[in-house]
């Protein structure tokens, strides 16, 4: 069987000739023969009929593609390519599916809808960019991708010719290619450039659009956008644009026919003449250019808002409101120019007409108002329009013109003035838009007419039809080359195509003596004329096959274009071809006294195009304007003619286009009614062959117009061969046994490198073989099916059967036993109901009696209460009322005594009144009474006279304030002094209760001794006597001081405001503290004294019976006496400046005093120590003195060194560790200098204790003390040279650590220049040549080498200076193990002197708890941000504290706060915003925004939760409202920071949606074992542009990349991203949001992309989305998250849904009911796209309309748009939740790792 018979079988659909429809559809009654002479068929108006046919079948009908074929994106994808599948696959997508865009291999067809669909908005500009062409759905965007793609690839130029009839949207089309390159080449928010372009579109619409009776917005002239683009750091960036025009149609300013307007411009001022009253503007009926048409409105258009629109689109482009003013002038002189009415002239004295002239009259208002608003004379203007001037041979004749030459004039000076215009208007526009800037690469917009053919057709559409003859023949071209390079490419063998050349009928047009040729000629003809010109044209031109005469007449002739043959009515061609007006017309404009008017009529008639292609500098064409000197205007014979120029405009277009990469939009008018959706098959197959689509599906269909990848061509017909054929590792040899068991002719086909080509109609052969093998596979199926369906019937109807028996006999078994139980069972019923009965009328009689009886003994009760109650009452009231009466009685009497004292009281108060009103007018009453007053007065004055001198006293030692600040420093040591001197006193007291306990011991021993001692206590009498005296003396001036120190204090406060508020008031009160804990010491000293005085006075007995101890003494202040207690460090810590400002002021007479008493005590101290030498040298020689002396030098020396090595490793690397082994000898060393102390008190007790003893007696050896002094001076030495070697070891090691230090920070800084230089190189680099990149690239390398050798060197040296720290380290143990010998030789005179030891207590000071604080200064706030903010990395958090650096940061601001230091904290925080804005604005990963995001909410919190509001410290603990904030009020920097997190979670989501994007789309429409291809439907043929993706998907075996599926892919990033926010601590509800916000994003981007790509929306398409969503919902329920985060993919959910339910009228409620979430435009894009399977019903018109219908009646916000997409740029608001936090800001310490130690201090 032949491959004809196959696919001419019985029910095959084919196409047969109609003679209205051009083409019907008909369906085969009987299968084709070969060699049968007819066919029958059933047309689908049921018709039956014959088709004749040839013996050889050459013309059997053409046959309908296959169903699957049917609504294809590209026509040449179709498998039978020819007019009839053509436009029934243009015809189911327009009327059916609504979709006006279709490919035809490099043309986009756009079909006008007349309807505004939502095609165009930011969402569908934003879902076609940067996908190849053909992988969504056919768009003018997906058009201007490929080209701005091509030019950001290439840099090329490239062009988008725009053609059509009239009324087809050839300017819509345009605009919105310009749109999209505005958009994409900018941004979507308009910058000044893009603006300016979109605006250009409503000025060149309003002077160059009109109403026709086809359009209402038909553009009258041809233009030419370039669109300019400059490439910035590989992105191209809209820089300008330049407009060329071509052929404006002029005489529409003076005529318009039935129906049609004049320009849109006019009836825009008509409508707004109230705006300008001096143009005297009336009604546009009132005016004979606006009226011609009978049609001044236009349906939905407002003109007075379109003007408006105008106006602003021209201020937005350059124009000054003169301008716009001189314009509005010109336009308003034009219409009142049309109307200067010209009337017949009679002759002088008769009333005969004068034939040969005309009148205008002067008083004629229209002319008068042209000539006030053009500014010129209106004579002259009446003159030259009555007459005209004709050149002689040496003179000028003046001959007057007729009634139609005088209107002709007039009507010709308006066209003239208007086309000025315009050209004038293109020019500023072009100035505008074009900023003069070098050379950039460009994309054409050409928006040209398209073929055109009336009834009469004159000189412009003679034009129009020359340009799109040019214009076709370039399309032809490109088309044929690209086809024979896709062959090429591919590697297949082929042969010439042969295609339709038209070049005869434009050398009919362009050669010599051709049309134009001979029109030119004919116009510079004295007498020529419109009759000679055709004459002439029918004689020579007869040659040329595509011209020919007509059969009658001589006033037309027939040119055969490629479209169509078009007859040409010659009248009016020559006067057009001219295009005159009078010179004299001309002048008179140009001498007008309006600038603008001027400047128009001596614009030159200039081709931008030729002139842009001329001068490469220059963009865009310049209008010449020379205002300073008179143009000369060229004579008729060298004048050039309308077509000459717009040949020339024509060529230089042609050969412009050559150099670009073309892209073609064709445009079709559906009909002629203006009727929305409605298809008019013969002018649109008209309109197709015109517009060469029909010419590229022909050259398609003679190559191989069936294109598939392997991998589509294997997955949809392996079912046709056998199994042993198929190999799924080869899938290129598996398609070739394939193609080669079913195609015998190896001529149908082609195997190229990585697609298979088919010639016509064999794609369909191997659809129709694959059916018919399902077909006969699923009879199988079914049969199989049918016979399990039975069985199992059978089966089941077995098994009902036993079953019914079964419990059937249950059920009779079930009866008998029942009623077997009843019998039973009612005997026992019986007996237990009559015991029941028996016992119940027993129970009734017994509780009848018991009632009876407790009603009875109830009532005697109650009688006997009663009577009681009665009797008690009665005697309580006779008790009351006799009570009253006693009461009243004396109440009576009582009043009556009270009354009669009253009289006698009130007589003698009366008498003695009036005997001290007598007095009181004598004379010494008088004096009496002011003697105390005048003694206050004197008292007072006494006292204000005192309080003066005080004052003045006051002011006097104010002025002695610099004095006593300069003796403050005498001060200070005599403060020391005097604390040397309170020690001692303290050692005294305690060597006195020792020297008691030996006294008491060796009582008996030294009787002989009580003589002495008497003289002793006598003397200690008088010293204790005078111990006293100097102490009440010493107590009283320190009164005096602190009284004279506050006075002065009150009275500077004042006039020292400022320097007061810089004292630390805690050190000044501790500082007055410690000075009242000094005196009370000294007051408990002297009483220690007394009593120890007259103990010695009462006798030894009575030292048992002392009421105070030493012991005790010293535990009054025992938290104050130990090592470094604050008595101790009064001033030891504090800076100059602080002492100064915080020390009390003295006079000179209390220091001078001071001094004094200091001298005595030195002597007393002196004699002390000589008491204790005497009393060494008569006991044995101890070594106490000597260790403590030498302990002490050593502890001294000790501490310097670690000051100086702790100072030398500050900035060393080893600071962590070296600080470690400091704090530990730090701790070492006080513990030995609390021994050292202990041995101090020891020894002093020992001396005090040996005091008693006689001074004669103490003396020691000469000799001893000198050995003594000698071994004390040696040991110095050796200690001082030790000390020296430490310091220069220490020094040198401090000088090599600040010598690394300073190089690192060189090196740094060279690091950082370094960048600045790249990334201040890289704008420069935009312009370089390649050489100039590679020698950079060279100077790079080299620049990085040396770099790289000087780290090592530094390696280098950093291992020496840690091989030195370990030097250092065991100097630091020997120094260890010197501590600890002397510890050892300490403890072993300790345990020595504990014979001796009275216990004295030694306590250390209290250590204080830290405070949740970082001490910073404000000068080091730019390095440590630095090291939190851009030193941070993700490695370094992980191992941190969430949000740590957040707590740094607010530790920082609680010190602020404490120091109330707001220009330090408002530094702080304004510094970390700009630096955590600057981050979050430059690229960085995606961690480290994670990380400020969570960091920046910590902070936000930590301010909420330690400032001022009860909503948020309601959970603090008590130590967290103890560090709250006290002095300032953070609220505005809160709102500051939480307006950053948002920005920071914008940023992020819009970078993770970046890294998503790609991937989303096969993820979730995709899947493993159901491959669809990416490019045509089911493989077809794909684009020209994307053969290199499909090459990529070939080469995949998965068709996604890779091995891993898609849908795994995202969400292996949601959970890498999920495991990045639970590493650095990001909250729940946080994360949450961001991936409620994801899935939002992967929701919008993979339904835009379906709704795009019609292809794929199918039955399995649902099923894969289906699957995918089910797993991203798994792993979003695995993460255990909220269901919230599940609805952003409810969408998507009802779109599988939908995909997969059934689509008939019954099933529309159900529909409606499941797409709660899709809008009315979503569900109806996804219904009419929607692709049938082979055994699926269709999808009816009356099912769309009833769902539409139920779908527009729901209630939804969102069902009136018109939009079928998402918007994925939509990002939901971010909700920061608060948070306590448990963490105590005093436990967190300084990691070292950090290196913020030298920075930062933990309080």
């Amino acid at each position: 069987m032949s491959s004809e018979e196959i696919l001419y079988a019985k029910g095959a659909k084919i196409w047969v000739p109609h003679a209205e429809q051009v083409w019907e559809s008909a369906t085969l009654e009987e299968s084709y023969r070969k060699g049968a002479g007819f066919l029958k068929i059933c047309t689908e108006s049921g018709s039956l009929q014959e088709v004749k046919l040839k013996a050889d079948g050459s013309n059997l009908p053409p046959l309908r593609n296959p169903q699957i074929l049917v609504g294809q994106n590209d026509l040449t994808n179709l498998s039978y390519l020819h007019e009839p599948g053509v436009l029934y696959n243009l015809r189911v997508r327009f009327c059916e599916r609504q979709i006006i865009y279709t490919y035809c291999g490099i043309v986009l067809v756009a079909i006008n809808p007349y309807a505004e669909m939502p095609l165009y908005g930011p969402s569908i500009i934003r879902a076609y960019r940067g996908h190849a062409m053909g992988e969504l759905e056919p768009h003018i965007f997906a058009l201007a991708e490929e080209a701005y793609t091509k030019l950001e690839r290439e840099n090329c130029n490239l062009s988008i010719i725009v053609s059509g009839e009239s009324g087809a949207g050839k300017t819509v089309s345009a605009k919105y290619a310009m749109r999209y390159f505005a958009a994409v080449g900018g941004s979507e928010s308009e910058t000044q450039v893009e603006r300016k372009v979109l605006a250009s579109s409503p000025i060149m619409e309003a002077f160059g659009n009109a109403k026709t009776t086809r359009n209402d917005n038909s553009s009258r002239f041809g233009k030419f956008t370039k669109l300019l683009f400059r490439n910035h750091m590989g992105v191209m960036y809209l820089q300008g644009a330049t407009m060329h025009t071509y052929l404006l149609e002029k005489s529409r300013v003076v005529y318009q026919a039935q129906g049609e307007r004049n320009y849109h411009i006019f009836y825009q001022l008509c409508a707004a003449r109230a705006k300008y009253p001096e143009l005297v503007l009336d009604h546009q009926d009132k005016f004979r250019f606006l009226n011609m048409g009978g049609a001044p409105d236009i349906e939905r258009i407002s003109d007075a808002d379109q003007f408006n629109e105008t106006v602003q689109a021209m201020s937005v482009l350059g124009f000054s409101i003169s301008q716009i003013a001189d314009i509005v002038k010109i336009l308003a002189g034009i219409l009142h120019l049309g109307n200067i009415k010209v009337s017949n002239k009679y002759t002088e004295g008769s009333e005969e007409i004068d034939t040969e002239s005309c009148e205008i009259f002067q008083n004629d208002l229209n002319l008068q108002i042209t000539g006030d608003l053009l500014k010129v004379n209106s004579d002259d203007l009446r003159r030259w329009l009555l007459m005209r001037k004709i050149e002689s041979v040496n003179e000028y004749v003046l001959i007057p013109n007729n009634i139609e030459a005088a209107e002709a004039a007039r009507d010709a000076l308006a066209k003239h003035l208007y086309a000025k215009l315009f050209q004038y208007i293109v020019g500023v526009l072009n100035k505008s838009l074009n900023n003069g800037s070098k050379q950039c690469s460009f994309i054409g917009v050409l928006d040209i007419y398209g073929f055109e053919t009336f009834e009469v057709n004159s000189f412009e559409q003679f034009c129009i039809n020359y340009a799109n003859e040019k214009l076709q023949q370039q399309f032809n071209q490109h088309v044929f080359k690209l086809e024979q390079e896709e062959y090429l490419k591919e590697g297949i063998t082929w042969t010439m195509i042969d295609y339709y050349d038209n070049q005869p009928c434009i050398d009919l047009i362009e050669l010599r003596l051709g049309v134009l040729d001979l029109l030119d000629e004919e116009c510079r003809m004295p007498k020529g004329s419109d009759e000679s010109w055709a004459g002439k044209l029918i004689e020579k031109c007869q040659k040329f096959p595509h011209f020919e005469k007509p059969r009658f007449g001589t006033t037309s002739f027939f040119i055969k274009h490629f479209s169509d043959t078009v007859e040409y009515d010659v009248n009016g061609f020559l006067e057009k071809n001219r295009d005159t007006v009078s010179k004299e017309l001309t002048n008179v404009l140009a001498v007008s006294n309006m600038l603008l008017c001027k400047q128009v009529m001596e614009l030159e008639e200039v081709d931008t195009l030729s002139v842009d292609a001329a001068k490469s500098s220059t963009l865009g064409g310049r209008v010449v304007i020379s205002a300073g000197r008179k143009q000369v205007v060229p004579s008729k014979q060298h004048r050039k003619t309308v077509g000459s120029q717009f040949q020339e405009s024509l060529t230089s277009l042609i050969s412009t286009l050559h150099s670009t990469t073309p892209h073609y939009v064709r445009c079709i008018k559906p009909n002629d009614e203006k009727i929305a959706y409605k298809w008019d098959t013969a002018k649109i197959i008209q309109q197709l062959r015109a517009c060469g689509v029909l010419e590229t599906v022909r050259i398609s269909a003679a190559g191989f117009p069936s294109r598939w990848i392997y991998p589509d061509f294997y997955v949809r017909y392996q079912l046709l061969a056998h199994r042993s054929k198929i190999d799924k590792n080869d899938m290129k040899q598996s398609c070739c046994n394939i193609v080669h068991k079913w195609i015998q002719d190896e001529d149908k086909y082609r195997f190229g490198n990585k697609q298979i080509f088919f010639r016509a109609g064999q794609v369909a052969y191997l659809e129709q073989v694959r059916s018919n093998l399902r077909k006969r596979y699923i009879t199988i199926v079914q049969s199989v099916v049918r016979r399990f369906i039975h069985r199992r019937r059978f089966l089941r109807l077995q098994r009902v059967i036993n079953g019914l028996q079964r419990y059937a006999r249950g059920y009779l078994a079930r009866e008998r036993a029942q009623k077997m139980r009843e019998v039973r069972a009612a005997l026992i019923l019986s007996k237990y109901a009559k015991g029941w009965l028996c016992r119940r009328r027993y129970l009734r009689l017994r509780h009848s009696i018991f009632g009876i009886q407790t009603y009875a003994r109830g009532m005697l009760a109650r009688i006997k209460f009663f009577a009681l109650r009665d009797h008690y009452r009665a005697v309580q009231i006779q008790r009351f009322v006799r009570g009253v009466l006693a009461r009243r009685a004396y109440q009576r009497k009582r009043r009556n005594i009270i009354i009669c004292q009253s009289a006698v009281r009130r007589f003698l108060a009366r008498r003695k009144f009036k005997r001290m009103k007598a007095e009181a007018k004598t004379i010494s009453h008088m004096e009496n009474k002011y003697m105390g007053l005048e003694n206050k007065i004197i008292s007072m004055q006494q006292r204000i006279d005192e309080l003066n001198r005080d004052n003045s006293n006051l002011k006097h030692k104010t002025s002695e304030i610099s004095v006593l600040k300069m003796k403050l420093e005498l001060k200070k040591n005599l403060e020391g002094e005097l604390k040397n001197v309170k020690v001692a006193c303290m050692d005294k007291d305690m060597l006195i209760g020792a020297l008691n306990k030996q006294l008491e011991s060796e009582r008996d021993e030294k009787m002989q001794l009580l003589e002495e001692n008497g003289h002793a206590q006598e003397e200690w009498l008088g010293q204790k006597q005078l111990w006293r005296l100097e102490n009440e003396e010493l107590r009283k001036q320190i009164d005096e001081m602190i009284e004279m120190a506050k006075n002065v204090e009150a009275s500077q406060r004042d006039q020292k405001e400022r320097l007061l508020t810089e004292i630390d008031n805690k050190e000044l009160n501790e500082a007055y503290q410690r000075a009242i804990k000094d005196k009370e010491v000294i007051e408990n000293e002297n009483y220690i004294l007394k009593e120890e005085l007259s103990r010695f006075a009462g006798g030894v007995t009575n030292y048992s019976h002392r009421t105070r101890s030493v012991s005790n003494a010293s535990s009054q202040n025992e938290e104050d006496v130990g090592y470094a207690s604050a008595k101790n460090t009064l001033d030891i810590n504090r800076p100059p400046d602080l002492l100064n400002k915080n020390s009390f002021i003295d006079t000179t007479s209390i220091v001078m005093k001071l001094r004094s008493i200091l001298e005595e005590e030195k002597l007393k101290h002196k004699y002390l120590q000589e008491q204790y030498l005497k009393l060494a040298s008569r006991n044995k020689p101890t070594e106490d003195s000597f260790r403590v002396s030498e302990l002490e030098v050593e502890n001294e020396k000790l501490r310097s060194e670690y000051d100086q090595l702790r100072t030398s490793i500050k900035h060393g690397v080893e600071i962590n560790e070296l600080n470690a082994q400091h704090a530990a000898l730090q701790e070492e060393v006080r513990r030995r200098r609390e021994e050292c102390i202990q041995l101090k008190a020891v020894l002093l007790q020992q001396s005090q204790t040996l005091r008693s003893f006689e001074p004669d007696s103490l003396q020691l050896r000469g000799n001893d003390v000198h050995e003594l002094l000698e071994a004390f001076q040696s040991q110095k030495l050796v200690n001082r040279q030790l000390e020296s070697e430490l310091k220069a070891i220490t020094e040198e090691h401090n000088s090599k650590l600040v010598e690394m230090t300073q190089e690192i920070e060189r090196l740094n800084t060279e690091r950082q220049e370094l960048q600045n230089v790249i990334f201040e190189s890289i704008d420069e680099f935009e312009n370089a040549s390649v050489e100039t990149l590679k020698q950079n690239d060279r100077y790079l390398r080299r620049e990085l080498k040396k770099a790289i050798s000087q780290y090592l060197l530094v390696q280098e040296e950093l291992k020496l200076a840690n091989a030195k720290l370990k030097a250092y380290r065991q100097d630091d143990g020997q120094l260890e193990h010197k501590l600890e010998e002397e510890m050892s030789r300490s403890r072993s005179s300790n345990n020595n002197s504990k014979d001796v030891d009275v216990g004295a207590n030694v306590t250390k000071q209290k250590s204080q708890n830290p405070q949740g604080l970082m001490k910073f200064h404000s000068s080091d706030l730019d390095k440590i941000l630095q090291r939190l903010l851009s030193n941070m990395t993700p490695r370094t958090v992980v191992g941190l504290l969430p949000g740590f650096p957040a707590y740094l940061i607010f530790m920082c601001i609680r010190y602020t706060d404490l120091t109330n230091a707001d220009e330090d904290v408002r530094e702080l925080l304004s510094k970390f915003v700009i630096q955590i804005k600057k981050m979050h604005r430059t690229p960085h990963p995606i961690e480290n925004r994670v990380i400020w995001l969570v960091n920046s909410i910590t902070l936000l919190n930590l301010l909420k939760q330690y400032g001022d509001v009860d909503e948020y410290v309601k959970f603090n603990t008590e130590k967290q409202n103890q560090q709250q904030l006290k002095n300032f009020n953070l609220y505005e920097y809160r709102r500051v920071i939480l307006d950053l997190i948002v920005n920071l979670y914008q940023a992020l989501i819009i970078q993770i949606q970046g890294l998503m994007d790609a991937k989303i789309a096969p993820a979730i429409l995709n899947n493993d074992e159901i491959q669809r291809g990416r490019h045509a439907a089911h493989g077809m043929r794909s684009r020209t542009t994307s053969i290199g993706a499909a090459a990529a998907a070939a080469s995949s075996p998965d068709g996604n990349g890779g091995n891993v599926p898609a849908w795994k892919q995202l969400i292996g990033q949601l959970e890498h991203f999920y495991k990045q926010f639970q590493h650095f601590g990001l909250d729940n509800c946080y994360a949450e949001q961001i991936f409620h916000q994801l899935l939002y994003f992967v929701c919008a981007v993979a339904l835009n992309c379906l709704m795009l790509r019609g292809d794929i929306c199918m039955w399995e398409t649902g099923m894969i989305i289906r699957y995918n969503l089910g797993c991203i919902e798994d792993w979003v329920r695995d993460k255990k998250m909220s269901n919230d985060v599940l609805k952003p993919l409810a969408p998507l959910n009802q779109v599988s849904q939908l995909l997969q339910s059934r689509k008939s009228e019954e099933d529309v409620q159900s529909i409606v009911d499941l797409c709660t979430s899709l809008t009315t435009a979503q569900v109806l894009k996804v219904m009419k796209s929607y692709k049938l399977d082979d055994y699926e019903s269709e999808i009816t018109n009356v099912f769309l309309e009833k769902l539409t219908k139920e779908l527009n009646a729901r209630d939804m916000k969102s069902n009136s748009s018109d939009e079928f997409t998402m918007d994925q740029k939509f990002i939901q608001p971010f909700k920061v939740v608060f948070r306590y936090s448990e963490i105590s800001l005093e436990d967190i310490e300084l990691p070292s790792h950090l290196n913020l130690d030298e920075f930062l201090t933990k309080i």
